[in-house]
């Protein structure tokens, strides 16, 4: 497969360099516990990470077939068995993000220190065991896109060592999550955009150019799914919650999309720019959801621009007319640590660290 063409130097808005002096002290932030939480007090060492769990547990929490109905006890249920991947995702995305943010080694070679260990444990390899849904192979798959994007912003840190353990475990996630979509009865939908996130970053930091052609693949296949109204047929049949799900979808093709562009390669021109029309169809939207509902066949749930939503800090950056999303804009900074943490501050300073 060819890759693309080298993008040129037109962009927007340019991205600020990474600072690499190191700070006299460890940012609060290593201790950030939930997703939510503010930051501590600062602590002067690396605390232990906790073990990896092998094997995954987590529970559907939608009652319809459309998923757009969600039941409480069962939603309560499956937070409480993510919670320690959520917790360890936030965690290393905080950690590199104050490596990225301010040069701080001390966290960023934390972060390294906790992404070996679970590489050791053989996190998240063992069973999924699926209650009433697939909801641990998605978990997996978010944690692996949060652990490779760890790792690349702080990759210059990495020791041989810590090299040696993490890209294999990375690989072999990669491996993982693409096996679970050789099954023709999983619906190829922004779950399998989703799984590109982790095996493009873990490309991009190991040099993988199979997984590389891999994640193009995933790329093209959601982008080729954009109509041309800017629409996702699989993401309009969720109802009510077409709109949110449509933004959902557009993350993770977004994070490729830079990715791709931090590494020489202007994905975001494939087929005409068609990511575009997707990205302002969710633009739109949130300024007025009635496009939805008239096209979903329903009122679309309240919504407003979350974590997630902060593709939008990459992709205004090489819109044709920004302007088209600085209403999204205005509604961050943007965190999301299944999408690298602050997604506000990388596209500021950059994912892919430079030679």
């Amino acid at each position: 497969m060819t890759l693309p063409p080298q993008p040129s130097n037109n962009r927007n808005k340019p991205i600020a360099p990474r600072r690499r002096s190191p700070r006299s002290r460890y940012l609060a932030c290593l201790l950030l516990a939930l997703p939510g939480a503010p930051m501590l007090a600062a602590t002067p060492q690396c605390t232990t990470p906790p073990p990896g769990p092998h094997d995954l547990e987590g529970t559907g929490y939608y009652t319809d077939a459309a998923h757009s109905k969600i039941d409480p006890q069962l939603q309560a249920r499956n937070r409480a068995q993510t919670l320690p991947l959520d917790d360890y995702a936030q965690r290393i995305a905080t950690m590199s993000d104050a490596y990225l943010a301010d040069g701080d080694t001390a966290a960023g070679r934390c972060a390294q220190t906790w992404l070996a260990a679970w590489a050791n444990d053989g996190a998240m390899l063992g069973r999924m065991i699926r209650d009433n849904n697939d909801q641990p192979d998605y978990l997996r798959q978010w944690t692996h896109g949060a652990a490779a994007l760890a790792y690349l912003k702080t990759l210059p840190l990495a020791t041989p060592a810590q090299r040696g353990v993490i890209e294999p475990w990375l690989k072999q996630l990669s491996r993982a999550n693409l096996a679970y979509w050789d099954d023709a009865r999983h619906k190829r939908n922004n779950h399998y955009y989703w799984t590109g996130v982790g095996v493009m970053a873990t490309a991009v930091a190991t040099h993988d150019a199979d997984l590389l052609r891999t994640a193009q693949a995933i790329y093209r296949k959601g982008v080729d799914d954009i109509q041309p109204d800017g629409s996702l047929p699989m993401e309009m049949a969720r109802g009510r919650r077409a709109l949110h799900y449509h933004d959902y979808a557009a993350a993770p093709l977004v994070m490729m999309a830079e990715l791709a562009y931090e590494s020489g390669h202007d994905w975001y021109t494939y087929r005409d720019g068609a990511l575009g029309r997707l990205a302002r169809r969710v633009a739109d939207g949130y300024r007025d959801s009635a496009w939805f509902a008239q096209h979903a066949g329903t009122a679309q749930e309240a919504e407003q621009p979350h974590g997630s939503s902060g593709w939008v800090e990459f992709y205004r950056q090489h819109a044709a007319d920004p302007h088209d999303f600085d209403a999204m804009h205005a509604d961050g900074p943007f965190k999301d640590p299944r999408l690298g943490g602050n997604l506000t501050l990388m596209a500021r300073h950059g994912i892919v660290p430079k030679p």
